[in-house]
């Protein structure tokens, strides 16, 4: 390759005794996509880590722009222009948006202060290119929501003179629309010279916007071709070693005369969502599909008590309403959260503290050690959670597991209902059939599920009823029967 800006050779890696990355060769040139691809767990983490400086290599060489490099930081990374937006969010909530997007190169004026008005307009440019024009640059960064705030990750990284780019999971938050926006700066950037690593489990994106697909697993490279030589089902198979298929989705008909678990009448809070309203019977899923800012999430906070009620009424047949999270995980309901890293880990624990920790609160704090260890070991197998024992540091899990522990933890609490707020962002085809299964085999035994996704397919696969919001208002409530994309998607721009 003349033109390869990056050459990696023989890259090896271990966290202790395990070792995660097996002589990885990895090349990429100026103004190429390459999707890198891989169950998580298989090193792609770790791989993209160290190219970018935050973790150094234990063997194995880098060639940048033909030189022999050593990244010892990312700053050497981002000052030879290599930029890593992390499938994690990494904002500061306290800083306004146009202070993330320049934080450390802020424009000042004359007086050496920092030049407000000019930074707002370099901002409002940046957010346009995105497809972002309606966001605020002068409002706080942690005022946004997660998908707002992916958008705004991405405007920061194009504040930057980027050579290499480097998207974790870039669209997880993303609406298509917003998405396509993304992948039409993509290819700005790669007619431009720039060369990027893409890592999506998405693939209808890696087909559209990748020149190569690299696929990794358990830390070796078991494919690379170009992406008009690949295919779904070779993907997966490379993935998985093995053909691998989701078996067919058959969500459950709730009868009507079932136990009603939950009622809600015309709830609402102070201006982000509602009138909402609707009945939860017993084995029931209820799907909630709905546009970034739909009010999806503060909707279950609604019923969760983690948002305060404004008005309406939510009942329950033993009469227990939550006001706090607390509450609600002591009165039989539980919650996986949108945001693992900000809302759902507990990075200083272990795995088996992170499972017990709701288990504790409902049980009065009062659970043994080895109870832990034990509840850990149960749904580590239930779920094919894969780690180096229950006394690992979650920081240190793959995303995909890091997410089957909270959902570990939301089971262990033993609830009635249970809310999962994007519970397969994410994450890895494997992990998405594991948690499918699991969703389906509760509801099955009578337990209650109301998700929310972005991913309309999933909706549609998995839900025995669909709610649908636009601007915070319900626009549709109906049985999923003979539902297709299209109603869904009616009722979803139905006020946007």
């Amino acid at each position: 390759m003349t033109d390869c800006l990056l050459s990696a050779r023989g890259i090896a890696k271990s966290f202790d005794q395990n070792r995660v990355l097996h002589g990885v060769d990895f090349d990429i040139s100026a103004g190429q996509v390459v999707a890198l691809l891989g169950e998580n767990g298989a090193g792609k983490s770790t791989f993209v880590n160290i190219l970018s400086g935050a973790l150094p290599r234990d063997g194995g060489t880098i060639r940048w722009a033909g030189a022999e490099t050593v990244f010892r930081d990312t700053r050497a990374a981002l000052d030879a222009g290599i930029i890593h937006i992390h499938q994690e969010l990494s904002l500061i909530s306290s800083l306004s948006v146009m202070e993330n997007l320049f934080i450390g190169d802020y424009m000042t004026g004359k007086s050496g202060l920092i030049d407000r008005k000019a930074l707002a307009a370099k901002a409002r440019e940046l957010l346009a290119r995105v497809g972002a024009a309606h966001i605020d640059p002068r409002v706080e960064a942690g005022s946004l929501s997660t998908a707002e705030q992916q958008i705004v990750e991405i405007a920061k990284a194009l504040a930057r003179n980027a050579r290499l780019l480097i998207l974790d999971e870039p669209t997880a938050s993303l609406t298509p629309h917003e998405a396509e926006a993304l992948f039409a700066i993509v290819r700005d950037l790669r007619a431009n010279g720039v060369a990027i690593i893409f890592i999506s489990h998405r693939f209808d994106e890696v087909f559209m916007i990748s020149d190569r697909v690299v696929v990794l697993r358990d830390g070796r490279v078991v494919g690379d071709r170009p992406v008009a030589e690949t295919t779904r089902a070779g993907i997966i198979a490379d993935m998985t070693g093995r053909a691998f298929t989701f078996d067919a989705l058959d969500a459950p008909d709730i009868a009507a005369d079932a136990p009603i678990r939950l009622k809600a009448e015309a709830i609402a809070d102070k201006g982000r969502v509602g009138p909402v309203s609707f009945t939860l019977r017993k084995g029931e899923i209820l799907g909630i599909f709905g546009l970034v800012g739909a009010g999806r999430t503060e909707l279950l906070e609604l019923l969760c008590g983690i948002r305060p009620l404004a008005a309406g009424t939510i009942s329950r047949p033993d009469g227990v309403v939550p006001a706090n999270s607390t509450e609600a995980w002591r009165s039989g309901l539980a919650l996986l959260p949108e945001g693992r890293k900000t809302n759902g880990i507990l990075p200083s624990l272990s795995l088996a503290e992170n499972v017990a920790v709701a288990k504790r609160q409902k049980s009065g704090g009062i659970l043994d050690l080895g109870a832990e260890k034990s509840l850990f070991a149960k749904f580590r197998d239930a779920l094919g959670i894969v780690s180096e024992g229950p006394d690992q540091p979650i920081r240190r899990l793959s995303g995909g597991n890091q997410q089957k522990v909270i959902f570990a933890r939301c089971l262990a609490s033993e609830p009635d209902i249970l809310f999962l707020d994007e519970p397969t962002h994410g994450v890895d085809v494997r992990t998405k059939a594991d948690i499918y299964k699991q969703i389906q085999d509760l509801a099955k035994k009578g337990m209650s599920v109301i998700f929310v996704s972005s991913e309309l397919p999933e909706v549609l696969a998995l839900a025995s009823t669909v709610m649908v919001l636009s601007r915070g208002r319900q626009t549709l409530l109906a049985p999923n029967q003979g539902m297709t994309e299209n109603d869904v998607l009616t009722a979803a721009f139905a006020q946007a």
